[in-house]
């Protein structure tokens, strides 16, 4: 080889080791961007945790180095988000579709300039559940709209976002008010091969769609089947899931006669769950309430739904639920006033409850 070849293959090596060294510097440093600050919430206790979150999926959130599995997750918030739009996400999370729509208008485009992608995907989720959960509480014309949303949603971000879950949810919440049962059990389909938790979920979800069509043997069928899925014993999101169902199995029994069974197995449910479970709480003592009006033990349901008007009041559901009770009993025992009072509550802290239209004459489908 010639000199003045091989400093040519010299330079060309080190131009390549150069090259190379820039490569890398970049690919640490597209890394290291791909951190987004923020914080992970919990649902089962453990507190949250800070870090950079590099990646999220239908099964997973990673922070940092470490990977958590979506059945653990509660909430997945970014530092650099505007607060708006963490507002609006609690309401979609908390099922607050009117807090979520006030808080998505305060966002200003200006805000949004120069985020990270998962912040911009963060916001199309907000917007697409919270058109969702609007068209979901107003019914009629508006379900069409709800649908469309939800749907092009998960089309779109169906296969990468760690709200994938939740979103087929609400498709199937959607579809089942407007009445397209066989529609909405195809959207629990996906918790067929999801984590446990999400399996019961969907099993139990399926058995609701039976419970509204008024198939209540079918129904308990199907929660008996998701409280039967093995499951680990220290997998605290199914345990959460299967006491859901167990609820399920008692509104079943209500509704076929069998109140005392129902009313014993729901104060077993109240007794073994977590005070801090202020949701699975207030379903529990809903369903209370029914089984007692089953027996037609009325002070008993007035005790019950009250205790969910006044303690367990977090969750919109299910103080709609309780408020519509409360003006019945209220009429059915002569308290006028404080049937109006409750009914007052009910018009105007949720004007587009289903619980509100089923006592003005329509039907409701939670």
């Amino acid at each position: 080889m010639k000199a003045s070849d091989d400093r040519r293959v010299r330079q060309g090596v080190r131009a390549g080791a150069v090259a190379a060294a820039c490569l890398v510097h970049a690919l640490m440093a597209a890394t290291a961007a791909a951190q987004v600050p923020g914080t992970v919430v919990f649902n089962d206790g453990t507190k949250a945790l800070a870090g950079g979150i590099s990646a999220v999926s239908p099964l997973n959130v990673e922070l940092g180095d470490k990977m958590f599995p979506i059945e653990r997750i509660a909430n997945v918030e970014f530092d650099a988000e505007p607060p708006s739009m963490k507002a609006a996400r609690r309401g979609v999370l908390n099922g607050n579709a009117p807090q979520a729509e006030e808080d998505l208008k305060k966002i200003t485009t200006e805000e949004l300039e120069g985020v990270d992608q998962l912040i911009r995907d963060e916001f199309t989720f907000v917007k697409a559940a919270t058109e969702g959960l609007k068209g979901l509480q107003a019914g009629g014309a508006q379900l069409g709209t709800a649908e469309k949303a939800v749907r092009d949603y998960i089309a779109k971000h169906g296969a990468s976002s760690h709200h994938a879950f939740f979103m087929h949810e609400l498709s199937g919440r959607i579809l089942s008010r407007g009445g397209k049962f066989d529609e909405a059990a195809k959207a629990y389909v996906p918790f067929d091969k999801a984590p446990p938790a999400f399996q019961v979920r969907g099993k139990a979800a399926r058995g609701g769609l039976l419970f509204e069509q008024g198939k209540f043997a079918e129904a308990m069928a199907e929660y008996t089947a998701a409280t039967r899925i093995e499951t680990d014993a220290k997998d605290d999101a199914s345990a959460r899931q299967k006491r859901e169902a167990e609820l399920g199995i008692a509104r079943c029994m209500a509704r076929q006669s069998k109140a005392k069974e129902a009313i014993d197995m729901v104060q077993g449910i109240l007794r073994s769950s977590d005070p801090e479970e202020g949701d699975l709480l207030g379903r529990g003592y809903n369903v209370l309430g029914e089984a007692f009006r089953a027996a037609g033990k009325d002070q008993d349901a007035l005790i019950s739904y009250l205790t969910v008007d006044l303690v367990y009041n977090s969750n919109p559901q299910n103080r709609e639920e309780a408020l519509f009770n409360l003006v019945e009993l209220w009429k059915r025992g002569n308290f006028a006033e404080r049937a109006r009072e409750a009914q007052e509550q009910l018009e105007s802290t949720y004007p587009n409850s289903p619980w509100l239209r089923k006592l003005k004459g329509g039907t409701a489908t939670p």
